[in-house]
This record gives C-alpha cells, sequence and structure tokens, in this order.
C-alpha cells in the first residue's frame, strides 16, 4: 500500500468566506472508567450543507446491543434518539436534501450515524476505507458494523490522497491513516475564526497529540504515528484551531451549536 505524506507547506488555504463551522455529539461512550463525548459536525457552504461523521447510529439510542452485538458488552453508551444526528440537525432547521456531502473520516461504529438519513447526499470516503470495511468479520476486532453502510441507496465518492472538497480551498481532507486503513483529517478555513484541525480518531485527546500517549491504531501503529506527525506539521504552519476526536476536556472548551464558528 503507497500513501502520499504530504509537506505541511501543501496545505496552505486560500482566505475563505461564507462557511460556517457547527459542533454537536450524539452522547458519549465509556470505556474502562473514562467517558468521552462522541462528535459529528455540521459545515455550512454555499454549496450545500456538509456533514462531518454522524456520531452513533440511531439503532444503538434504541439497542445497543442489537445493533452492535459483543461490542455493547465493551462501551458504555449513553445516547437518547434526540441525540441522534438526524433529529438534533432538523431541529436546528438543517432540511435533508440540503445536506450535498457527509464526509466520513473513518467507518467505525461512532461515526456512521448519518447514513442512510440524508438521501440527497454524496457520501465521501477514502477507497482504502470502504474496502477495509467491506472485508471486515468481526466487529470487535475491527470497530466496523455491516450495517451501518453496506446500504445500497448509498452514492460514494472515493477519495485516493488527499482532496479539495469543493475546489476552493474551504474543506480539505488529508489523508492520515493509522487508526484505520483509509482515515482522513479535515483542515478548515474561516473568514473570522482563521484555519480549524478537525483531527477524528487520528489523535483522540491530547495526550496523544502530545506524545504522551500512544496513537489508537487499529491499522496500522507506524502509520498512525506517522499521520500525528504530519498533522503535528500541518498545525505548525497553519496555527489551527485544533478539535481532537473524542477529548472530554478538549471540546467542553469549545463552542457547541447553536454557537458556531465562522
Amino acid at each position: 500500500m503507497v500513501y502520499r505524506w504530504e509537506q505541511a507547506s501543501s496545505y496552505d488555504c486560500r482566505v475563505a468566506t461564507g462557511i460556517e463551522l457547527l459542533l454537536f455529539d450524539s452522547g458519549t461512550l465509556g470505556l474502562g472508567g473514562v467517558e468521552v463525548p462522541v462528535p459529528f459536525f455540521l459545515i455550512r457552504h454555499p454549496q450545500g450543507d456538509v456533514v462531518v461523521d454522524g456520531g452513533n447510529p440511531l439503532a444503538v439510542a434504541r439497542d445497543a446491543h442489537a445493533h452492535w452485538g459483543a461490542l455493547a458488552d465493551l462501551f458504555t453508551v449513553r445516547m437518547s434518539e434526540d441525540q441522534h444526528c438526524a433529529a438534533q440537525l432538523s431541529r436546528f432547521g438543517v432540511e435533508s436534501a440540503s445536506v450535498s456531502h457527509i464526509v466520513q473520516t473513518h467507518l467505525h461504529i461512532d461515526h456512521t450515524g448519518a447514513l442512510g438519513h440524508f438521501r440527497s447526499a454524496t457520501v465521501v470516503v477514502h477507497t482504502r476505507e470502504l474496502r477495509a470495511a467491506r472485508a471486515a468479520d468481526s466487529p470487535v476486532d475491527t470497530g466496523y458494523v455491516r450495517e451501518d453502510y453496506d446500504r445500497p441507496e448509498l452514492r460514494w465518492q472515493l477519495v485516493d490522497g488527499d482532496l479539495d472538497l469543493f475546489g476552493d480551498g474551504t474543506i480539505r481532507l488529508i489523508e492520515t491513516p493509522g487508526h484505520s486503513a483509509g482515515h482522513m483529517s479535515l483542515l478548515l478555513e474561516l473568514s473570522d475564526t482563521g484555519p480549524v484541525l478537525l483531527t477524528a480518531d487520528a489523535t483522540d485527546n491530547r495526550a496523544q497529540w502530545e506524545g504522551r500517549q500512544h496513537p489508537r491504531a487499529l491499522s496500522s501503529r507506524e502509520h498512525a504515528a506517522r499521520s500525528v506527525e504530519l498533522l503535528r506539521n500541518v498545525a505548525a504552519q497553519r496555527n489551527p484551531l485544533i478539535i481532537f476526536g473524542h477529548d472530554p476536556d478538549n471540546w467542553s472548551q469549545l463552542k457547541q451549536a447553536p454557537e458556531s464558528y465562522s
């Protein structure tokens, strides 16, 4: 497998206007006494609304054991149906047809809540990620639940390497494998806030970012470490607001919807 380890200078962005970032969560997951948020994001762009991941699927709020099987014995789920991605966005006034894209940083169990709920959307995912998810056997070993993404109605846009989603420098998808085979992070450019880096699960928390913990590597430890280093280089170049994948302290210091970053 060949990955493109770009230099940080490749991620210089043009000045952006007219986009807005909103932060939501679909409840929390607990493991080993640690409870973490399960985020998802809405990016309002002139060319369409973009949902990044989607948090936990609706089925998890209804019966986690029925949907996740043995995985539900590993995690403590705190989520109501009202916390599902589609329910929250509907209350916020986002119509399903306005969502042009769902960006999947990866396809693990706590990132697939948007799939199947926005029928007009194109689902953007890395080629290796979809391939790995489709080949996965045991959810406990891989973190994938086939029912989440094995849906004939989904329209996939496969990514190889990095992608400038709208070609205007506002939403850049950065290939950051290791946590999963085709994991991606996002670099946004907002007119007032400036750059925002969504690490997703390439870096769960500040301890991983600072090297005090190893990143969670379900696919490759080597690639996970290189991806964190790549993101650190991007941050050194761009000085972004950093939003980690599952960090309670980081999350509590950020503006939550209906407040936004613009």
